[in-house]
């Protein structure tokens, strides 16, 4: 038995490292209105906790052998389920929540990066495959960076999600972006710094992390906007999906991406403990496959609509996406027919 949640907060509360955090209105109204979400990779004898006043069924996940697998765990999550009443060794514990957010941090990305570029065979320049990033602890550092990447640059705060937390910079670094570099500095303690790259395409591959040992799930096909939010999955068999890729990579270099990202977080310690989905997310410029742009140590919207195919027909394919109408957020599955 499982007990899931949909707390779409979870990285803002990461960022926050706040057990009594308080997140802001537009995430507690996505949390409430989507509330439902999970019962598209529910099983039977799930249970899932709603955000509202139904915790009648909290008693029933008290028994032994009941997991909890919320969208992404955070110091908030463990007070709220706390004060549910949810006994302490059901959840993760202080040492365990501090080795969730320091792995879900950017900086785990730069560092993983380095690391696949160190044992890569093929070199990684354009026509094969790109990508690189640098980790700033002061603005001096974040400036030097930018000049290192001829003025163009995507600077990145440690926690943030769906295209929030970056700031482009385009040959000028204004008091705008200083204000910027200086608030993430205070509140976070790090930028990331990374070339601005002509994106063609973005995609991710995603993976379940059982107590720290990973396997490949599914690909993930995905849009955003030119600001970098979420904008919805493609939801298709695997083969349709590598289809659409074929365009930009070929089927050999996809399965060798698979089996370096996968060798490379099973040697990068995720969280013993976790038993959860993660996902890595990849981009295609304008001249070569990037392998590692960021890690979602937490379920994703990829995942998701992962678990979306088996509603599919066969020829059939979806679109899933969240959006918001009438001032409530929405979860849309729009099947289409190839």
């Amino acid at each position: 038995m499982r007990l899931l949640l949909f707390n779409p907060e979870n990285d803002l509360a990461l960022a926050s490292n706040d057990a009594h955090y308080t997140p802001p209105a537009s995430a507690l109204k996505m949390a409430a209105d989507l509330r439902h979400l999970p019962q598209i990779w529910a099983e039977p004898d799930d249970i899932i906790l709603l955000r509202d006043s139904e915790t009648s069924f909290l008693p029933s996940c008290m028994e032994p052998g009941c997991e909890i697998l919320p969208w992404g765990w955070s110091p908030l999550l463990v007070r709220q389920l706390q004060g549910l009443g949810i006994p302490e060794d059901l959840l993760p514990t202080k040492e365990q929540i501090s080795s969730f957010r320091s792995f879900s941090s950017r900086q785990k990305a730069v560092e993983l990066l380095g690391r696949l570029r160190q044992e890569w065979s093929e070199p990684f320049e354009c026509g094969v495959l790109v990508g690189e990033s640098i980790w700033c602890s002061s603005e001096y550092e974040v400036l030097h960076a930018v000049d290192q990447y001829d003025g163009r640059a995507m600077l990145k705060a440690p926690w943030s999600s769906s295209g929030r937390g970056v700031h482009p910079v385009q040959h000028t670094v204004n008091e705008k972006t200083i204000s910027w570099i200086n608030s993430t500095l205070q509140r976070q303690g790090g930028v990331e710094v990374e070339p601005l790259y002509n994106k063609v395409q973005d995609f991710a591959l995603e993976f379940w992390s059982d107590h720290g040992n990973v396997r490949y799930e599914g690909l993930s096909l995905f849009n955003t906007t030119a600001g970098g939010v979420y904008a919805g999955n493609l939801v298709a068999s695997e083969e349709e999906k590598e289809s659409r890729l074929a365009t930009y990579i070929s089927s050999v270099q996809l399965h060798d991406v698979k089996e370096h990202l996968t060798k490379l977080l099973n040697r990068a310690v995720v969280p013993q403990w976790y038993n959860g989905p993660l996902g890595v997310d990849l981009m295609i410029t304008d001249c070569a496959l990037h392998p590692l742009v960021e890690i979602n140590l937490r379920m994703t919207m990829g995942w998701v609509a992962l678990k979306l195919i088996p509603k599919l027909q066969y020829g059939e394919t979806a679109t899933f996406n969240i959006v918001q109408q009438a001032g409530h957020y929405q979860a849309l599955f729009n099947k289409q027919v190839t």
